[in-house]
């Protein structure tokens, strides 16, 4: 079998040279482009709205701030659509403002109202793994060695930094430092939307590790044991202090803006690491027909719900849940660019490159 390491610095090389022909390569970090017009000018029309000078992603409903989060899904929107330059200008923002701690792991934030602009030099490991992830497809695309030890790096870092052993399983804390059993009386608290399964899969693909399938394996096992109150949902912050999980002290006990992240983590994962259907089936059942997502509580009856997600582009969730469940059709107003915040129109542009590389036989 030609290794496909080789493949990729050849297909570079061709690049540089003109000359040489390299054939077509497969695999789950290898980055599809979403290329008909229409998938352009939306991506277009979301650079254009979220995208600031020297390439940072801009979260205009929470103060104008980044966050590595953002700068992950820029990254790969950037990669999913095959346009290189502005995923270096983002990569360079964000290797430069955000990765100045002493490992590979990014700042989580960063707020242009404040001094410092980064204040806490915590991370957030779903930021971590997004960026990572990205540089993982850029490779996949591009052939740039630099991007594959980049995503190396910070892969190697997330497993040395953010990964525990509890009860027998792979743990994925959410940052570095705050979420342990000794940095918490409920410790360690997770969140389920952090396991990022499609960024396991590109991970692992680029230096094989078997921590990556551990940590899918106990994410798998997390989602089918957090089923809370009578809808038999994650709530968005957990704990793993007892033997069963329960909502974590502190947090509100709701399926909110976090937990709506858990399918569509699961369907955007190459189908070997989707885990079993039946860990979609809370979900689908939840969303019959694709319908709106909401937050509910999955604590008390008197649980204060956070506001209504509204936003047209948390549907795409739903739509890219019910395709991958059972090949429902993805609605067609959920395949072009709309005016709303960041958060909604990112999901809605990540989810239809999710349904284009994997479930081609929804978009009719």
């Amino acid at each position: 079998m030609v290794d496909r390491r080789f493949l990729l610095r050849l297909a570079a090389l061709s690049l540089a040279v003109g000359t040489l022909t390299v054939p077509a390569m497969v695999g789950p970090a290898l980055a599809r482009g979403v290329g008909d017009p229409a998938d352009r000018a939306s991506y277009a029309a979301w650079r254009e709205r979220f995208v600031g000078q020297g390439g940072r992603v801009i979260d205009d409903a929470n103060g104008g701030v980044s966050h590595s989060e953002g700068q992950g899904y820029g990254m790969l929107l950037a990669v999913f659509h095959d346009d290189r330059a502005v995923f270096e200008e983002l990569w360079q923002w964000t290797r430069k403002t955000l990765s100045i701690r002493s490992d590979s792991l990014l700042a989580w934030r960063y707020d242009p109202s404040a001094r410092p602009a980064v204040a806490d030099t915590n991370n957030a490991t779903d930021g971590d793994l997004l960026v990572a992830w990205a540089l993982a497809e850029a490779f996949g695309r591009w052939g740039e060695p630099a991007f594959e030890e980049d995503a190396c790096r910070i892969g190697a870092d997330i497993l040395r930094h953010t990964v525990v052993e509890h009860q027998g399983r792979a743990i994925l804390l959410p940052g570095a430092a705050g979420f342990s059993a000794a940095d918490r009386t409920d410790g360690p608290v997770v969140n389920l939307s952090y396991w990022v399964f499609p960024a396991f899969a590109a991970l692992n693909e680029v230096k094989p590790d078997s921590r990556w399938r551990a940590l899918a394996d106990s994410g798998y096992a997390l989602i089918e044991a957090s089923r809370f109150g009578p809808d038999d949902l994650p709530s968005d912050w957990i704990s793993l202090a007892a033997e069963t999980p329960r909502p974590a002290d502190g947090f509100n006990p709701v399926f909110g803006w976090n937990a709506l992240r858990i399918p569509f983590h699961l369907a955007f994962a190459p189908p070997e690491w989707r885990g079993n259907r039946g860990l979609l089936a809370p979900f689908v059942s939840l969303w019959p027909l694709g319908a709106s997502p909401r937050p509910i509580a999955v604590g008390s009856p008197a649980t204060p719900l956070p506001p209504a997600f509204g936003s047209s582009g948390y549907d795409a969730v739903p739509a890219l849940t019910a395709c991958s469940a059972h090949a429902q059709p993805y609605p067609d107003s959920l395949t072009r660019f709309a005016e709303e915040p960041y958060f909604p129109a990112t999901l809605r542009l990540l989810s239809l490159c999710a349904a284009k590389r994997w479930y081609p036989e929804c978009l009719v």
